[in-house]
């Protein structure tokens, strides 16, 4: 056997040996419902765990909080028919010197993966915008988040931060102080009972991909000013995609006053280009995409209905971006169209505009795209409109006049 030969093998079985001797440590609060738990608490678990090992939770409630900084698998396990692992802190408390409370945080680290968990950060005494609040946190960190459900990230006071930016009470929150790297996989997961947004990723060098998930607010029905279901912003990279998403409409507030509170299912402000937004369902939104400031994104074959005061989708600032195949239905038929376009300095102070927009279907709005004199409208079918399409640098709330 030649030495190539050799090397390949045995640098084989050096890969092969690392996945090997990764281990799997059983969590259980009591032998009788988990007979092969070797620990009865989670953080025992953790610190105890090589890096690549598996952390396999019983069903119980855990009243813990975690800090994970090395690779790590947390998997919620089914026993006996029973699939509901709860981990719930008794009381919320900011460690590690970070200024956000979390359920779990994730910093410093990659290969993070948190699976089939039940995640409530309710018990929290946080009020007003510090500190941070969130049920996952994800520091300079990469991994995956999938099968989870996520909630309970309200302040006790929900009013009392009511900034656009960064607000408080985070299903997930990603963000870095580090260049990175960093990417985190949010999939299939149940996020719900948050105050600002289910899924907030900020920093350049993060990326945020957010996919398959069912994400509820309540909007400003419920007295949430300001509540995104995701919200990528400042240079952090993001894909949306085959999300379901639900947030709330104004109720009795006035044209203006729901405005000011807006809600909006996806949310892009100075993103890192090339974002990708497609396949969502959104609906009971005041808008359903809202991109401020972004170049070379992809908006592609959502489905947005019931909004309320602005638009299907919301562009300004935008650039050289596709919006293809895009379906709305009942945008405010007085005041929303599809799509809107409305001017902004566009991404690093360029020139907004050189869109393309095509294969959209409008049902029921004030217009079908208003757009600025520099895209290009490819096609589009337009029914129950005041106006199928015009050309203006005048943007939401302020369509032309409908008579």
């Amino acid at each position: 056997m030649n030495l190539k030969r050799i090397f390949l093998i045995l640098g084989f079985l050096g890969t092969a040996s690392v996945s090997s001797f990764a281990s799997t440590l059983v969590v259980g609060k009591s032998q009788a419902s988990c007979p092969n738990a070797r620990y009865s608490t989670i953080t025992a678990a953790v610190n105890s765990a090589a890096p690549g090992d598996v952390i396999a939770i019983c069903p119980a409630l855990y009243a813990e909080q975690l800090v994970i900084t090395k690779p790590l698998t947390l998997r919620g396990l089914a026993v006996h028919d029973v699939n509901r692992t709860v981990i719930q802190p008794q009381s919320l408390q900011p460690l590690e010197s970070l200024p956000v409370e979390a359920v779990i945080t994730v910093m410093n680290t990659q290969d993070v993966q948190i699976e089939n968990l039940a995640i409530d950060a309710s018990n929290n005494t946080v009020s007003g915008c510090t500190p941070g609040l969130a049920a996952i946190h994800y520091f300079n960190a990469s991994g995956e988040i999938e099968n989870d459900a996520i909630f309970g990230a309200q302040p006790k006071d929900p009013l009392s931060c009511a900034e656009i930016a960064p607000g408080n009470g985070f299903g997930v929150l990603i963000d870095s102080s580090e260049s990175g790297p960093f990417h985190v996989s949010v999939k299939y997961n149940s996020i719900h009972d948050y105050t600002k947004d289910g899924v907030y990723a900020t920093n350049a060098g993060v990326t945020a991909s957010v996919e398959g998930n069912f994400i509820s607010g309540v909007g400003p029905t419920g007295g949430i000013p300001f509540q995104f279901a995701v919200f990528i912003l400042d240079g952090a990279a993001g894909v949306i995609r085959n999300n379901v998403i639900t947030e709330g409409q104004c109720g009795t507030l006035s044209a203006a006053d729901c405005v000011n509170a807006r809600s909006e299912g996806v949310t892009l402000r100075a993103v890192a280009n090339g974002a990708i937004v497609e396949h969502n369902v959104i609906t009971n939104v005041q808008s359903g995409i809202f991109v401020n400031e972004a170049d070379h994104a992809t908006i592609s074959d959502n489905i947005i209905t019931n909004v309320q005061q602005l638009d299907g989708i919301d562009l300004q600032g935008v650039s050289n971006t596709l919006l293809n195949g895009n379906i709305i239905a009942n945008a405010t038929p007085t005041e929303g169209c599809g799509i809107a376009e409305a001017p902004g300095p566009g991404q690093a102070g360029g020139v907004e505009g050189n869109n393309v927009i095509s294969e959209t279907r409008v049902n029921d709005a004030f217009c079908g795209v208003a757009y600025a004199p520099t895209s290009h409208v490819a096609s589009g079918m337009y029914f129950n409109t005041l106006f199928t399409q015009f050309r203006s640098d005048i943007g939401p709330p302020s369509p032309p006049p409908g008579e």
